[in-house]
């Protein structure tokens, strides 16, 4: 929708950061604002205090709506965590038809009807009553007996089927998301959450790597997210309850310093390979609590490092190897999130995988404006919830206290975003 104002909120564990762009035409988006906070209050996926983590939000989006000059609307936001779960649930339907024995058309609202009715197949498995479903993928459609149909809009038969891959949120965590960013002053449409994985592969992912096959792995602050793609489709998703945060904890402890100052030696000297780091280089590392400081050989550093990075990998390759084989991830791994900006991360992880590892920056080219910001890792996420938002048909929404109920989303739009990212 032209002119449409949206509100990316990616809430992380390291940090929340907001961005507010205005859809100008053609599928393309103009930054307004670009909003940072450090976390406070949520930790891998979950929020352990409302109250910090609503004070974060509202300090990222109002930072945002200061140099926007304009209020933050239509708020998406992303969410992960070890409470995510995956179903593949099966569809079908009959095609009316005008004419006995004769095929009928198949339209998109047939297609709506098949992939609802996936999803109620899914909504009913035991297990399931306290989750909602976030999204509902189709992997391939059955036509009467032509299978692996990728868009049967517009063809004819008596019945279609589809396999679809639904993603499910426990709603506890959705609710109380929901809730810190009604504390911070604003609201969200339950259908405007969206997983961490989607948004991702939305920003970093292109037509050749989702159709030959790619590992996305976003290392942020409290979890590995995994995407695993194959022939066009997300095959399998997997979050790993470790990620950037372990490693300035491990720092902080290893170097008997504080938080801030562990992280900040995370940044400016951190390297995940101790080979490639100078054996006689030193640093000065800060006490705690105005204990005297001292100077570190940069080599402790990055034993430390490695030795977090070296767990952290194996535990991701460890999740993964049984739901993929080499031959079909040949575009390899797309590597995002801040800790993708660690020195040699990315060799460390070519090793752990045995496969080549691209870090990614977001896809910039439909976005006008104060785009440099965004040319980073750790904007990935952000810029990809933009692009999926802006596929959604937009009702404007400010500042408000209410939180919604939460229900089934406008399925018509977000089949047309399926059909676009997954055909």
């Amino acid at each position: 929708m032209k002119n449409a104002i949206i509100t990316a909120l990616d809430i992380g564990s390291s940090f929340v950061r907001a961005i507010i762009a205005k859809e100008v035409g053609n599928g393309r988006l103009e930054i307004l604002g670009i909003g940072e906070a450090a976390s406070d209050g949520i930790e891998r996926g979950i929020v352990k205090d409302i109250q910090a983590l609503s004070v974060t939000v509202a300090s990222a989006i109002s930072e945002a709506e200061k140099a926007a000059n304009i209020q933050a609307q239509n708020i998406f936001a992303n969410i992960t965590g070890e409470h995510i779960r995956t179903h593949i649930g099966d569809g079908r339907i009959s095609i009316p038809t005008e004419t006995p024995n004769e095929p009928g058309e198949i339209t998109l609202e047939h297609v709506e009807q098949v992939i609802n009715d996936a999803k109620n197949s899914v909504k009913i498995q035991k297990g399931l009553e306290r989750f909602r479903i976030l999204h509902g993928l189709p992997h391939n459609f059955v036509i009467d007996n032509q299978d692996d149909i990728h868009n049967p809009v517009n063809m004819n038969g008596f019945h279609l089927i589809a396999k679809v891959y639904a993603i499910l949120s426990e709603l506890t965590p959705l609710r109380n998301l929901s809730k810190c960013i009604e504390l911070a002053g604003y609201s969200i449409e339950p259908e405007n959450f969206i997983l961490n994985h989607i948004a991702l592969s939305e920003s970093v992912l292109n037509d050749d790597e989702r159709r030959l096959g790619a590992i996305v792995l976003d290392i942020g602050g409290g979890t590995c997210d995994l995407a695993i793609y194959s022939r066009g489709s997300l095959e399998k998703i997997l979050v790993i309850p470790m990620a950037g945060k372990n490693i300035t904890e491990d720092l902080a402890i290893g170097l008997k310093t504080t938080i801030s100052n562990a992280e900040y030696i995370k940044l400016e000297y951190g390297n995940a390979l101790v080979s490639s780091v100078d054996a006689n280089a030193e640093i000065d590392v800060e006490g705690i609590s105005g204990r005297a400081g001292s100077r570190r050989k940069q080599q402790l550093v990055s034993h430390v490092i490695q030795h977090r990075v070296d767990e952290m990998l194996s535990l991701c390759y460890t999740k993964a190897k049984d739901f993929y084989t080499p031959e079909l991830v040949t575009a390899g791994i797309v590597l995002c999130g801040g800790t993708a900006n660690l020195t040699n991360i990315d060799s460390v992880l070519s090793e752990a995988f045995n496969l080549h590892v691209k870090v990614a920056t977001p896809d910039l080219s439909r976005l006008n404006g104060m785009i440099s910001r965004l040319e980073d890792p750790a904007y990935a996420t952000a810029v990809g919830i933009l692009y999926h938002a802006s596929n959604q048909e937009l009702e404007p929404t400010g500042k408000g206290f209410s939180l919604p109920n939460l229900k089934t989303g406008k399925l018509a739009d977000i089949f047309k975003k399926i059909l676009k990212d997954f055909t």
